[in-house]
């Protein structure tokens, strides 16, 4: 498995879950900052959001329902000209792992969001 599809077929098939790629965004870490760097469309949080974050061996998914922050402006930096929740989650183990750490963002902790873990 090495594509977001994959990923999304795998999880439904053995989680019986509801992924779709509207409703999930995924991302590698980035080559230049040990991140992973999702830009996510501000209509999509009326609803659950997914996200997969892959790491070498493994699928992080977070799983964000409905309504998990009463405004998500005031939680994460929002790009004016898209539109969109500019994320930088930390895929450092040793610096704020799993936390927003993009500039202007609040450093929220996705850990407690973290559905499941699959190693492949």
């Amino acid at each position: 498995m090495n594509s977001k599809k994959e990923f999304i077929q795998f999880i439904n098939t053995t989680e019986k879950a509801s992924l779709t790629n509207l409703n999930t965004s995924y991302s590698k870490i980035n080559v230049s900052k040990e991140v992973w760097w999702l830009n996510i469309p501000t209509h999509k949080f009326t609803g659950t959001v997914n996200l997969l974050l892959k790491t070498n061996n493994k699928i992080i998914w977070v799983q964000l329902p409905k309504g998990f922050v009463n405004n998500i402006g005031t939680y994460f930096k929002i790009r004016p000209d898209r539109d969109a929740v500019d994320l930088e989650i930390s895929a450092d183990k040793n610096y704020m792992y799993l936390r927003d750490i993009k500039s202007g963002g609040s450093g929220f902790d996705f850990s407690g969001f973290v559905k499941d873990e699959f190693i492949y």
